[in-house]
């Protein structure tokens, strides 16, 4: 009996002893607690008072890629839409995204910019985060042309997922 449960608890042992069967992340993706590393795409819902929209980014071989449709936002904000660019960095559980001024907004006179932070969930196989950020908006000077002023400012709340898992074909 000793030998069949010393036996058991052996096998028990070597089946967890592999890499990252002890709480850490798998080897080789990048620090990750996601099983295939931090490529994919991903999605996140934006929302404040009077404020929903989306965040959108891919990564690739651990960076984010340079597309500019895999990595956009839409903002809508007090009737108000805001689109662009946005740089997001993943490193091991923390995600921190800048959304960057666009100059062809539907009123050229109108524009915005805003950040986040966000924790990546590491007992999500998903890869679930949410976190929360910042919108600053502005609007054109009527007296003086090309100059912005703050109009309004926004705390949101980010909510998204890893929609896929590899971007390459």
């Amino acid at each position: 009996m000793k030998t069949a449960y010393s036996l058991l608890i052996l096998i028990a042992t070597i089946g967890l002893a592999h890499a990252g069967g002890f709480g850490g992340p798998p080897p080789f993706t990048n620090g990750s607690p996601l099983q295939s590393g931090v490529d994919g795409s991903y999605s996140a819902n934006v929302t404040a008072s009077n404020t929903v929209g989306v965040i959108r980014f891919t990564y690739e071989n651990n960076i984010q890629t340079s597309s500019f449709v895999g990595n956009s936002y839409t903002i809508f904000s007090e009737g108000l839409v805001f689109t662009g660019p946005n740089q997001v960095n993943i490193l091991d559980t923390s995600i921190a995204g800048v959304l960057e001024r666009d100059t062809e907004q539907a009123f050229s006179n109108t524009r915005m910019t805003g950040n986040f932070t966000a924790t990546l969930d590491q007992n999500s196989p998903s890869g679930s985060f949410k976190g929360k950020g910042f919108l600053q908006f502005f609007i054109e000077d009527a007296n003086n042309p090309g100059t912005f002023l703050n109009f309004f400012s926004k705390n949101i709340k980010v909510k998204g997922v890893r929609n896929s898992q590899s971007t390459s074909s």
